[in-house]
């Protein structure tokens, strides 16, 4: 390992372990004698075999944290540094909310900010969040948040349990069922996001008004149009007024997603859409209504037809599972079913083969009426997105 030949100009190196095994038992000949014998029963080959496990390890830990260095590779806190050069950041966890949560107990009794209660068969704690004091009823009603961060659930009437002592408080209980938070984005997530913002920086082009919705949060997807020329143009059944953008999003509120197009559009540039929301631009105080679209759903139906190269347990079940993962953006890479993004029979076969290997796909059809079944890629006009349910998913094994 003196010389170390696995990092070279163009790229990290991952022998074989079997090369690297002939490697080191070359060494231990030249070091010892051509004749040695180096069959890992022997004290000398036992050697061999350790050196070969650690000099795999270094290879594979450099291979590691080379990747690291590709933010499409990256993963953790490498992923988020990367990241943060071109102005992005992952989506961070938030608490899941109980509102108008109901305490009762001795009138005036003072419940601080902080104090803890907890549901009893989950055992999730909420903290309060503003402090209050009991009405001459012996009740007050506040807000609790989930001391960890993500989604936790909690049913209506389970936060029963008062954590925190408090003198004069006997009885807590949540009417309402909990506002579920968010988890922290993940690699696979945060890896698509940031290829979809690298213009976030950016103002006026297209690729920064893309990378700027993008970084609303819970936007999905969306589509992009727009018109230079002095006359109204139609695009897949969507007219574009002389000089003016069209935009589709999916997800993200009417405001956040108008205030970024507020943000990022070219001076005197006019919108499109069925969608208003009236704001001020903040350093001119002028107001503007911004228009932008919601996309029309088309429910896709599909028909799967497989046979088994292994034994599957429920090959019905594991292909309605990759169908809905590849649908929903889950599966590593793939965006999955996107707002103007055509439906393919095709790579609905290719995510079922992705996930599971052990299936053979040759046939997909699909539809949009449950009845009319084709092999032909489903058009989707950019004002609409493709859906799926897993009810919608036939599967025919052989």
């Amino acid at each position: 390992m003196a010389d170390y030949k696995y990092i070279t100009n163009t790229g990290v190196i991952v022998p074989d372990t079997a090369d690297t095994l002939e490697e080191v038992r070359d060494e231990f000949r030249s070091a010892f004698g051509q004749d040695l014998d180096v069959s890992s029963e022997t004290p000398q080959g036992v050697l061999i075999t350790g050196e070969t496990i650690a000099r795999d390890n270094v290879i594979k830990n450099n291979a590691v944290l080379a990747n690291q260095i590709n933010p499409n590779e990256a993963g953790g806190i490498f992923l988020d540094a990367i990241w943060a050069l071109t102005g992005g950041a992952r989506v961070k966890a938030t608490p899941s909310v109980l509102r108008g949560v109901v305490m009762t107990g001795r009138p005036s009794t003072v419940i601080s900010a902080g104090a803890q209660a907890s549901a009893g068969i989950s055992g999730a704690i909420f903290a309060l969040t503003s402090a209050v004091i009991l009405d001459s009823n012996g009740q007050a009603t506040g807000d609790f948040q989930s001391l960890d961060l993500g989604p936790v659930t909690v049913a209506i009437n389970a936060l029963d349990t008062i954590v925190t002592g408090v003198l004069g408080w006997e009885t807590v209980t949540n009417p309402a069922a909990a506002e579920v938070g968010r988890a922290t984005e993940t690699d696979q997530a945060a890896r698509l996001r940031r290829r979809k913002t690298l213009a976030l920086q950016g103002v006026a082009l297209p690729e920064a008004i893309v990378s700027g919705l993008y970084d609303v949060e819970g936007v999905k997807s969306l589509a992009f149009q727009e018109n230079v020329t002095n006359a109204p143009i139609t695009i897949e059944g969507v007219t574009l007024a002389p000089h003016s953008i069209y935009i589709c999003v999916d997800g993200g509120t009417d405001t956040a997603v108008a205030a970024a197009m507020l943000a990022k559009k070219s001076l005197g540039c006019g919108w499109n859409g069925s969608v208003t929301v009236n704001l001020t631009e903040p350093v001119s105080g002028m107001a503007y209504a911004v228009k932008f679209d919601r996309p029309a759903t088309v429910q896709i139906y599909a028909k799967v037809y497989v046979r088994s190269v292994t034994a599957v347990s429920n090959p019905e079940q594991a292909v309605r599972d990759a169908i809905l993962a590849y649908a929903n953006g889950d599966m590593e890479g793939e965006e999955g079913f996107v707002v103007g993004g055509d439906v393919s029979p095709f790579e609905l076969a290719g995510a079922v083969n992705r996930a599971t290997p052990a299936l053979f796909v040759y046939n997909v059809l699909t539809s949009t009426d449950g009845v009319a079944y084709s092999p032909a890629e489903i058009q989707i006009k950019i004002n609409q997105k493709a859906t799926i349910l897993s009810g919608a998913i036939e599967v025919i094994v052989s």
